[in-house]
């Protein structure tokens, strides 16, 4: 009724439980030491609202707009991404140009075509994000004005919630959120650098490992998610494995920390013999037991 697809009602559960506790330790906590850690702590599980964050912009998650406003709000104060910059910076820009380095959202390449650093790329995306995305925008008039005045409300939350609690407001609502605008342009890195970008199938990296793909919702898929961008995220495991031939066996990479240490990647060069297995896996549901 309310969802457009029935498997991102476990997912939004988990982030909207997070948010509670968002909200819980904002009105309850006043020391800066538990404040502080709780903030280290949230660092991880947040990654999960930053993944659906980006999806939800890709497919919206409800039929109603006014739910997908309420999520983006909600996602806005978790991530620091707010309504629409993810379409406009990352679906209407990134995806269409990051074939070409010189125009990606995102680019990894520095003007003279060197790689960037991750710390530098990662500075600059962050810095650049908003800017870009307004620039995007200016194609897109409609987006831009729901990604004007969404912008403002959320900026117009956080500075109520800093007023009503300023010590809370700032760790939860105001740090927590630019910390995770910084992590999701960190992590994206390793989605491209130093990828060949002479199409869509060598130019991304791909992880497969189900706990990493459990929690940011099949993002390891990423040549299949930028070979068709508009499907599901829960659909991308079954299409990676009709495209898996065309991508090279060294676009697969471990995931970062502490996705490694959760289980076990797949990697076609080392795992030829398990391919008929790794299949399966692969089209199994993303909410498959993740103990198996």
């Amino acid at each position: 009724m309310f969802f457009r697809y029935p498997a991102d009602r476990l997912h939004i559960f988990l982030i909207s439980l997070i948010f509670a506790v968002d909200v819980t330790v904002y009105l309850t906590v006043d020391s800066p030491w538990w404040l502080a850690l709780y903030f280290l702590l949230g660092i991880v599980p947040k990654a999960g609202a930053c993944a659906f964050n980006h999806h939800h912009q890709h497919v919206l998650t409800f039929h109603q707009t006014w739910l997908n406003r309420l999520l983006e709000l909600m996602y806005a104060l978790q991530t620091g991404v707010t309504s629409n910059a993810w379409k406009l910076h990352h679906s209407l820009g990134h995806h269409v140009n990051y074939l070409d380095q010189k125009k990606d959202e995102s680019r990894w390449q520095r003007d003279d075509g060197s790689t960037m650093e991750e710390f530098e790329y990662a500075n600059i995306t962050t810095l650049t994000a908003y800017p870009r995305a307004w620039h995007v925008g200016a194609s897109y008039k409609k987006d831009r004005r729901v990604f004007l005045y969404m912008g403002v409300l959320t900026v117009a939350v956080m500075a109520a919630l800093v007023f009503y609690r300023p010590l809370p407001g700032l760790f939860v609502f105001v740090i927590a959120p630019l910390f995770s605008l910084w992590g999701t342009a960190w992590a994206t890195y390793a989605h491209h650098a130093n990828r060949s970008v002479e199409n869509h199938f060598v130019a991304c990296n791909n992880v497969v490992h189900r706990v990493y793909n459990f929690w940011t919702g099949n993002l390891g898929f990423h040549t299949a998610h930028h070979y068709k961008p508009g499907v599901h995220w829960s659909k991308l495991p079954e299409l990676h494995a009709q495209i898996a031939d065309k991508i090279p066996a060294d676009a697969y990479v471990e995931p970062g920390i502490p996705w490694r240490w959760l289980g076990k990647s797949w990697f076609p060069s080392r795992n030829v013999a398990d391919k008929d297995d790794r299949d399966a896996e692969l089209t199994a549901p993303p909410t498959a037991d993740l103990t198996a």
